[in-house]
């Protein structure tokens, strides 16, 4: 098992790496962050969520692996019925006094619920979730077995510097270059989306982060989350996501708060062609301390899990809307 140090550095050369080519990919991101920064605002990416199809060697689990070696830990599990689906959180290595700026975002990973489905939208998913050959957490297993220290320490010699840049890029490739089965064909996107727009953009983006959420509650300028989608609109222009006929999702009462933008599109190569469809967005979340607890800025002091009303509507940022077939 590699020390907390080393899977630390794991962890942030991985998630920098994912947020960086998020940020070239989401035309939003660089505007909403350049402009928050040029308030001088503190900028912290709360969670970081991915979707999944299940599969002997993809699906959930294979996350679960991948940030189980990079520290993280399992926590609450969710159900979303109405899309089946079923989801859970990782928790990031924390201690109690750590300020929360300085915490590595919390990871939202969730799966569809395929035997919910007709036989031909399962058959449909299992002719590209059965393709991967193996489990990429064999080859994590083996690289990171090599690692007996940190890559910046003395007594690090080359061997051990390659296994550490290996797996770093091994899971970097996994998580940020699309779904480990062949390109898919229009006719099976159009298949799963009449039932599952979850599906069908899973189907073409596989284990692209869905999106990064930004911490609210920690800036200075927002006292609220409305005055913040105000910001976005009114300065900005914005579009926010309305599902459920409101920007904001949650309230104080469920100690969590969230909005986001409508994803943005981006050219998607199909078996028999191009087509620009919803990919990913960003979201921002407002989290209230726990009662009895001052908002500090320190992690521990505020609520740090999900809420499943508020990220059934969330779901709804990548859905095609208005975007022609």
């Amino acid at each position: 098992m590699l020390t907390t140090d080393l899977a630390g550095r794991l962890a942030n050369g991985v998630l920098r790496e994912l947020w960086q080519k998020y940020r070239e990919r989401v035309a939003d991101v660089p505007r909403i962050e350049d402009a928050l920064r040029s308030l001088g605002e503190v900028w912290h990416e709360d969670h970081v969520a991915f979707r999944t199809l299940p599969g002997a060697h993809c699906g959930a689990h294979v996350l679960e692996g991948l940030f189980t070696l990079l520290g993280y830990r399992r926590r609450d599990s969710y159900e979303f019925p109405d899309k089946c689906l079923s989801a859970f959180w990782m928790e990031p290595p924390a201690d109690s006094k750590t300020p929360a700026h300085l915490v590595l975002p919390k990871v939202f990973i969730s799966e569809l619920q395929l035997e919910k489905f007709t036989p031909k939208f399962q058959a449909c998913v299992e002719k590209y979730a059965r393709q991967p050959a193996a489990s990429p957490l064999t080859e994590w297993q083996t690289l990171f077995e090599k690692l007996k220290c940190s890559p910046l320490s003395d007594d690090c010699d080359n061997l051990e510097l390659e296994a550490f840049e290996n797996l770093k890029a091994s899971m970097i490739s996994y998580l940020a270059n699309g779904p480990s089965w062949q390109r898919p064909s229009f006719d099976d996107y159009k298949l799963l989306l009449q039932d599952s727009e979850y599906a069908a953009w899973t189907l073409i983006f596989g284990s692209n982060p869905n999106h990064f959420t930004v911490s609210v509650h920690l800036m200075k300028r927002f006292s609220t989350l409305a005055d913040f989608n105000k910001f976005l609109m009114d300065k900005l222009a914005v579009a926010m996501n309305q599902a459920g006929g409101s920007i904001i999702k949650g309230s104080k009462f469920v100690q969590l708060e969230q909005s986001a933008t409508l994803a943005c599109h981006v050219p998607v190569l199909f078996q028999e062609g191009t087509r620009r469809l919803p990919y990913a967005f960003v979201e921002f979340a407002f989290r209230h301390p726990h009662t009895d607890t001052a908002a500090d800025g320190l992690w521990s002091s505020y609520y740090q899990g999900f809420v499943t009303d508020n990220a059934d509507k969330i779901f709804e940022s990548t859905n095609v809307l208005a975007t022609p077939l």
